[in-house]
């Protein structure tokens, strides 16, 4: 028993030291995290032209394929999204117009507080005056090395995004020998069980992961088609990025509905029927969510009420930021899992079971034994002796 508590006490301490060192190296091992989920979400397309092509090729082959599909996408979707940048960028100036011609003197008029009106010329010296006295040549200095620094950030961001693709391509060009060899490390003993669990967690994960991004599509045309059908002239962008966002349990609804009723806002100015219609449109996509798409698409793959959903992405943005938001539920799904197999053992468990109690009964010379589960055992038992028998006592009566 001292060197199995020995054992254990090793083991849990190189878990320990292991997760504290992939955490340090952090920024090192996102990029390979994200490698791994872009050849986990691919490998299985792989696998098929694998059994027609090299697997090199068949590799090139789904890359290939998905850098048309993006080029395609971005060809089709960039010059609208460019349109009604444009527009938003042109309403700007109607829209501080209506500001200081309609809503600052209803303000006024209803709270009866001073009028006041948004001037851009005042705003623009006002900005350079702050800048002027706040900020000296050091300070200038220093805001150029700041942007210097986001450069190289951003320099350092396009490296990773052009690293993740050349990454997976070696993970999926390697990813059956990959498997074989973690599949040699697990111990004979827990083989069957522990590739129980993990067929388990790749079901439930693919089957997630392939509902949500139809989930995400799906809800991005509800949005984008209900937008442009009330007549906003940015709906498309905004049901695009509102369906993106979705991949983020209620962050594409609210940054969605957000968005539109600015845009609603500047177009319209105070009409509250826009505003409604704006509020119908995502009443109606979360409707569709709620009972449509996520029933039939996504079904009961993480069993989580909304609750713990909220819980599980706020956590994730603790731990790891925006990656940690994005990897939440999956990492959810593949726990839930892990935690039914543990309920499980625990229930199968001596510390769950109620105790045994072994009664051991002779009779006639033969003995058997009775095992009795219960955590108090009453026991009514009249022991005699045959001498004792009325048949066998002796007659003392004088009569």
């Amino acid at each position: 028993m001292h060197d199995r508590t020995l054992k254990r006490i090793f083991i849990l301490a190189g878990i320990a030291l292991i997760l504290w060192v992939l955490y340090l190296l952090k920024p090192v091992v996102v990029p390979f995290i994200g490698a791994f989920l872009l050849a986990y979400l691919f490998s299985p397309i792989v696998e098929k032209l694998d059994k027609v092509l090299p697997r090199w090729l068949a590799i090139a082959v789904v890359f290939i394929g998905i850098g048309v599909v993006l080029t395609w996408a971005m060809w089709f979707v960039v010059p609208l999204v460019w349109k009604q940048l444009i527009y938003a960028r042109d309403s700007i100036p109607g829209g501080i117009h209506w500001v200081n011609s309609t809503f600052l003197p209803w303000v006024s008029q209803t709270f009866n507080v001073e009028r006041m009106e948004l001037d851009t010329d005042q705003i623009s010296k006002v900005v350079m005056e702050y800048v002027q006295t706040n900020y000296s040549a050091d300070s200038i200095q220093a805001m150029a090395l700041k942007i210097a620094q986001s450069g190289l950030s951003f320099i350092s961001v396009g490296g990773t995004i052009v690293l993740i693709p050349i990454i997976a391509f070696y993970f999926l060009l390697d990813w059956k020998r990959m498997l074989t060899s973690m599949k040699d490390l697990i111990p004979r003993a827990y083989e069957a069980s522990t590739l129980k669990i993990v067929g388990e967690c790749h079901s439930v994960l693919g089957a997630f992961v392939k509902g949500q991004f139809l989930v995400m599509f799906l809800l991005g045309v509800i949005y984008a088609v209900g937008l442009q059908l009330i007549g906003l002239e940015v709906g498309l962008i905004i049901g695009m990025v509102a369906g993106l966002c979705s991949i983020i349990p209620y962050l594409g609804f609210g940054v969605g509905i957000i968005a539109a009723m600015i845009a609603a806002f500047f177009q319209f100015g105070l009409d509250w029927t826009h505003f409604a219609l704006v509020g119908v449109v995502f009443l109606v996509g979360q409707l569709m969510e709620g009972y449509i798409l996520q029933p039939f698409l996504l079904g009961d793959k993480i069993g989580l009420s909304p609750v713990a959903v909220v819980f599980a992405v706020l956590a994730g943005a603790q731990l790891a930021g925006f990656m940690g938001m994005l990897i939440a539920l999956p990492v959810a799904a593949i726990i839930v899992v892990l935690l039914k197999h543990a309920r499980e053992w625990y229930e199968q468990s001596s510390l769950y079971q109620a105790p045994t109690a072994t009664v051991v009964v002779e009779n006639n010379g033969n003995s058997h034994t009775v095992s009795i589960e219960s955590a108090q055992v009453d026991l009514d038992l009249e022991i005699k002796n045959p001498q004792d028998n009325d048949e066998t006592k002796p007659n003392n009566d004088p009569l």
